[in-house]
């Protein structure tokens, strides 16, 4: 292998491509308190610069007796909402709030964001339904600069970590690593989830060029659900289930997440990307 090759990230600060925030209700929003939510929803985000997409139903035929018919489509179809700049979208069902962001830097603006913007909505639906679990999704991605002929996944990944499968790591060349399982965390219960896929990725504008075949490249895919009354892990009261327990969930989900990317990772790439620095190298005062 060429000493001069590494993994890079895939910007500068980090290497989170995406990051995703979801609150999850029961039962299903009802159809008409939907509806006036989504409503309520878009008129407040359309001051807030979001602009709405177009809902798209599937259009389903049904085969009765007296012949073929088009069905209707749902009332409830989750509605879309993207930022003026198209970083940050927000999906609203009846059954589930999601924020999704592809210009991660640092946490506090994150859930700043969320906080500002989304959980306004959160009343709304706690007014017919309950909270029923909260999670965190990162997903990260690593160039390799080199090819597969001198690809090398140790100067990326610890060659000892639980959220590995073990024999995996024979593969020379294209591989994936999925694992997940269930734990009580206080009475929650929580599901852990990691996926590690390695493929060959056309990154960046360079995919404009025919000529261009790709680069090795590492996606790690980490999250932490946060699940509440299941039977066996304990009881939350209805009164807990609020904005402030959501947050607290997600917080406390950040700073796991954290920490398994950092048993996954070499302590190189983690000093690099600064995972457990308060100020992410080169990130601005």
């Amino acid at each position: 292998m060429n000493s001069s090759q590494q993994f890079n990230p895939i910007l500068s600060q980090h290497a989170i491509e995406r990051c995703a925030a979801t609150v999850d209700f029961v039962p299903s929003l009802p159809a008409k308190a939907f509806l006036r939510l989504v409503e309520e929803a878009g008129e407040r985000l359309s001051k807030q610069g979001f602009i709405p997409q177009p809902a798209v139903a599937n259009i389903g035929i049904e085969f009765t007796p007296a012949g073929v018919r088009q069905v209707d489509a749902p009332v409830g179809l989750p509605r879309v909402f993207v930022s003026p700049h198209q970083s940050a979208t927000i999906f609203i069902s009846p059954e589930m709030l999601v924020w999704t962001s592809t210009s991660y830097v640092r946490w506090q603006p994150f859930i700043g964001s969320i906080e500002r913007i989304l959980l306004p909505l959160l009343n709304n639906f706690r007014d017919n339904v309950s909270i029923n679990s909260a999670k965190l999704e990162y997903w990260d991605r690593f160039f390799w600069s080199g090819t597969w002929a001198d690809f090398a996944v140790d100067c990326l990944l610890k060659k000892q970590s639980d959220f590995l499968a073990g024999a995996i790591r024979q593969a020379k060349r294209e591989w994936h690593s999925h694992i997940g399982w269930f734990d009580a965390v206080g009475s929650l219960r929580r599901l852990t989830n990691v996926n590690i896929d390695i493929g060959q990725i056309v990154p960046g504008i360079q995919a404009d060029d025919p000529n261009f075949v790709g680069r090795p490249s590492v996606g790690i895919y980490s999250c932490l659900l946060d699940q509440v009354n299941v039977p066996g892990y304990g009881s939350t009261s209805e009164t807990e289930l609020d904005e402030r327990f959501v947050v607290a969930r997600w917080e406390d989900q950040h700073l796991a997440l954290k920490q398994i990317l950092g048993h996954i990772i070499t302590e190189e790439m983690a000093n690099r990307i600064g995972l457990f620095s308060r100020t992410p190298p080169n990130a601005r005062p």
